[in-house]
């Protein structure tokens, strides 16, 4: 639901002119008056300044942080702002937007009094507004602000804007779980971080590493079940998009990267994991060692760890399509291979259990281009464990599968029950089962009827 409480809190104004500017002073009191708290500054923050904006709830950000001195330069008359300056003040006001996306990943009104498309062509080149999807940066002039007011603008945003409703509902409820986590640990004892070290010292792990999913997982228990109301959301974009095949294809594969892989950039360069995925040449290898045994022990530096690989290839289109179960919507995967589905640039990789490669971090680090996550990771490493004990099967002999439905006239039938339109097509075995049972069964009926007629007579 589009409830715009959700945004208040902490606002952070960034205007040359606050303290004279009448309509700026006027959108600063609809914002006190339902209680949140403002923050004023006059100038683009530096980087010290910035760090603390973690906990706001939205910037405002004037477009023009440059309005008393280009009135001081002009004198008071009306002027033509040399581009130079114009580019330089338009470079400062999009390096602060991003440092704010960066810190602090929360709705941003811009003010301006020129053209707003204007601005928003210098924002889509700056990668920073995307037509296809409403942006967390709101181009508006003072005045519709004031007309319409700053927290039902809020509200009509937020309706076009599920991901955003998502975030600040879970993080109502991540708060909440973290207050409540560390006023029971504290209550428990205040020196229970040294007593949990003091464990996972005696274990030999790594007390931070440790300490960081004790908290994480303790966070999850207290945050679920989630309440999300999304039945609210117009769903007609969605539908928009699904009518663009490509274009839908392409977002739904981005977004099915993100539910399962998170890309290097974001994994801590001295951190080795389970999941860890490497590529060297046109290979793919995964680390299928368990957390606890990639950290580096009895004086050895983390260059020494080693990581239990499996080797990847990378599917194709006809491949893909062999290997989909529409049914279940499910890549069947053979008891020697793993089907990771659209990770790295929407790639989907098939790792082979057969030969189990072992590396040192130091001679792989370098090639890590991300880590696939659980549940997905969990399953491979279940796979694979259940490979290393697979007991060997003789062979089922096809005769045995289909002669009895020969025999007794019956066509072999299709996964959806319908007839096959090549019956010499292969089946897969549930369906050659299914058939050889429907045969059984209709063998045993024959028999009690002609027993049944028997008795009769």
């Amino acid at each position: 639901m589009a409830d715009a409480t959700l945004f208040h809190g902490i606002a952070v104004i960034i205007d040359d002119e606050i303290t004279t500017e009448p309509k700026i002073r006027d959108i600063e009191k609809q914002i006190k008056d339902v209680g949140c708290h403002v923050i004023e500054m006059t100038a683009i923050p530096d980087a010290a300044a910035l760090a603390n904006f973690g906990g706001a709830s939205f910037f405002i950000v004037d477009w023009n942080l440059r309005g008393k001195e280009m009135g001081e330069l002009a004198g008071g008359e009306a002027v033509v702002v040399p581009t130079d300056l114009q580019q330089a003040q338009t470079a400062e006001v999009i390096g602060l937007l991003k440092d704010l996306r960066d810190v602090r990943f929360a709705p941003v009104f811009v003010f301006t009094n020129e053209a707003v498309d204007t601005i928003k062509n210098e924002l889509r080149e700056a990668e920073l507004y995307d037509e296809s999807d409403p942006s967390h940066i709101l181009v508006v002039s003072k005045a519709e602000i004031l007309e319409k007011g700053v927290f039902p603008v809020l509200a009509e945003w937020l309706q076009q804007a599920p991901s955003a409703y998502v975030l600040k509902r879970w993080e109502s409820e991540y708060n909440k779980a973290k207050n409540a986590l560390f006023r029971d640990f504290y209550a428990k004892s205040v020196h229970w971080p040294l007593i949990m070290k003091k464990t996972f010292e005696e274990d030999d792990v790594s007390p931070s590493v440790e300490l960081g999913n004790l908290i994480g997982r303790n966070l999850l228990s207290r945050m679920t079940p989630y309440k999300f109301d999304l039945d609210s959301f117009d769903e007609s974009p969605l539908k928009s998009l699904e009518n663009d095949r490509e274009n839908y294809k392409h977002v739904l594969m981005k977004v099915l990267e993100g539910e399962r892989f998170l890309r290097n950039s974001q994994l801590d360069a001295d951190s080795i994991g389970t999941g860890d995925i490497f590529k060297d040449g046109a290979d793919y290898f995964v680390n299928i060692r368990p957390e606890c045994d990639c950290i580096p022990r009895g004086g050895k530096s983390l260059d020494d760890v080693e990581l239990y690989l499996l080797r990847g290839l990378k599917l194709g289109s006809a491949q893909l399509k062999e290997a989909y179960e529409p049914r279940y919507g499910l890549l069947r995967d053979r008891d020697t291979e793993s089907i990771i589905f659209s990770i790295h640039e929407g790639i989907t990789v098939s790792f082979k259990f057969k030969t189990l490669w072992i590396k040192k971090w130091s001679e792989y680090k370098d090639k890590r281009i991300g880590r696939l996550l659980p549940p997905f990771m969990t399953r491979l490493q279940q796979r694979f464990s259940a490979y290393l004990q697979r007991p060997g099967l003789t062979r089922v002999p096809p005769e045995a599968l289909y002669e009895a439905a020969q025999a007794s006239g019956a066509a072999p039938q299709d996964a959806s029950g319908g007839t096959s339109a090549n019956p010499s097509e292969p089946q897969t075995i549930s369906t050659c089962l299914s058939t050889l049972w429907a045969v059984t069964k209709e063998t045993v009926r024959r028999k009690l009827r002609w027993r049944q007629n028997s008795k009769k007579e």
